[in-house]
């Protein structure tokens, strides 16, 4: 009977499972959401209420895909309806169908996006990153929590700190989304103007016929570390394993530095 060698095979670390913990450092109520890719499942209901200073955690399949966002300006008390007959908006920003808890529907654009792609094999990493490519509402940092007691800090390779300047104060009056005369929300181009220049389709559906523009640039210079528009590579997705995750919304300040986001 053949026999294995077990000298040279070495132990692939599987996690159990991923937790994430969403905090809302932000002066006002958040409304964190998820929404899964196919084949994957509801996260916490979809979504819930965070108020400031508060944080939740939220349990995942070690595969799990998907993505984050976060709601403002909520009021799920009114019944109103729009004129197709389905519930009216409930969210000035990220809203999903008038709904407290999602229950997998994507939010409506724009809002800002942490795209996830986890791995249960340690040795491949998972991905993430934060995307604008469907606009902008809230800055969030992304950051693995530390996997060694004791160590000050996750690894800056695994952080995706908050923006260097509010999105929001910089917007293009042609990409704005406005309530009670303030901005709350910056279009992507895309979502403005539907162009396939824009939204990189079409013609423009490949690296090389897609570079940005001036809108994507505006996205860029606030929030270097975010996905600006589709074939945006100058902002690579972070990979790391970790067993928690961190999302933080509204960071410490304004562009705060990897170092002080990740032991926050």
């Amino acid at each position: 009977m053949d026999t294995v060698n077990h000298t040279h095979l070495r132990p692939v670390a599987l996690v159990r499972g991923v937790t994430f913990r969403v905090v809302n450092k932000c002066p006002f109520p958040v409304w964190p959401a998820a929404a899964p890719n196919a084949g994957h499942p509801v996260l916490a209901g979809g979504g819930f209420l965070l108020p400031p200073g508060q944080s939740r955690r939220v349990s995942a399949p070690p595969t799990w895909n998907g993505r984050f966002w976060g709601r403002t300006g909520c009021n799920f008390t009114s019944t109103a309806t729009n004129h197709h007959g389905n519930a009216a908006a409930a969210c000035l920003t990220g809203d999903c169908g008038g709904r407290l808890a999602c229950n997998g529907t994507a939010g409506a654009p724009p809002a800002t996006l942490v795209e996830v792609d986890l791995h249960e094999d340690q040795s491949k990493g998972s991905s993430y990153d934060v995307s604008l490519v469907d606009g902008y509402n809230l800055p969030v940092a992304v950051w693995t929590k530390p996997p060694t007691p004791g160590a000050a800090a996750a690894d800056r390779k695994c952080v995706i700190p908050g923006c260097a300047k509010n999105v929001n104060a910089v917007c293009p009056p042609e990409l704005q989304v406005t309530a009670a005369a303030a901005v709350v929300a910056c279009k992507s181009a895309c979502v403005a103007f539907g162009t396939d220049a824009f939204c990189c389709r079409g013609a423009h559906g490949t690296a090389e016929t897609c570079r940005g523009s001036a809108y994507s640039r505006v996205f860029r210079d606030a929030c270097p570390a975010y996905v600006s528009y589709p074939y945006d590579t100058a902002a690579a997705a972070a990979r790391c394993y970790a067993e928690v995750y961190v999302l933080t919304f509204c960071p410490s300040r304004w562009g705060a530095g990897a170092d002080r986001v990740a032991q926050a």
